[in-house]
């Protein structure tokens, strides 16, 4: 599984200028984000691969969470290695898998 990968999801609310800021600069210092972007109020993501190291899907775990983000796409970046993603007793299991996971 190599090759660009695009996550889209419902851009968060921004409350000022520089919270937008922030949010984007925070995106873009992930080292497996290639861009950025989007139409309207969606976002894409583009990483470099699906398989991304684990610091960065932490780093995406914090952001969807702290901006309030859709985190079930993130779902798609799972794979056999990352056993602690599919933690059920992790505060966003329930939101990535749902609750019959």
């Amino acid at each position: 599984m190599t090759g660009l990968f695009t996550i889209s999801v419902e851009g968060p609310t921004y409350f000022s200028p520089k919270d937008e800021d922030v949010f984007y600069t925070w995106l873009n210092s992930i080292s497996s984000i290639r861009s950025v972007g989007g139409v309207g109020t969606m976002v894409e993501i583009t990483l470099g691969s699906r398989r991304i190291p684990q610091r960065d899907l932490r780093e995406l775990i914090a952001i969807f969470h702290r901006y309030a983000i859709d985190k079930r796409p993130l779902a798609q970046l799972d794979r056999a290695q990352l056993k602690w993603f599919r933690d059920p007793n992790k505060f966003w299991y329930k939101d990535v898998f749902g609750r019959g996971s």
